[in-house]
């Protein structure tokens, strides 16, 4: 099943700061950031873009406004950084 993947623009993204300098250094697996994929592999998902790199060390915290789905995403402000999330919809597409 190839799915659909809608780029949702009811997602609403949060930065909350931790007010920290990153303790490690960043992965150098992932010199240009990583494309988080929370969906488990349902066949209808929203894809939002994140501020990248992130500020600081912190969290986006995600919320759409269609299916209610909450994520948390874990940031340092390193090119490690995660560049956009993948996350499984609620609903199954529907509007």
């Amino acid at each position: 099943m190839s799915g659909t993947t809608h780029r949702n623009p009811a997602m609403r993204v949060a930065w909350l700061d931790e007010r920290r300098r990153p303790r490690h250094p960043p992965n150098p697996t992932y010199p240009n950031g990583i494309e988080v994929d929370c969906s488990g592999g349902a066949a209808v998902t929203c894809t939002q873009a994140l501020p990248y790199p992130a500020e600081g060390c912190g969290q986006y915290f995600l919320v759409c406004e269609t299916c209610g789905r909450t994520i948390l995403i874990t940031a340092t402000g390193q090119e490690d950084d995660p560049r956009s999330v993948k996350v499984a919809c609620k609903i199954g597409g529907k509007k």
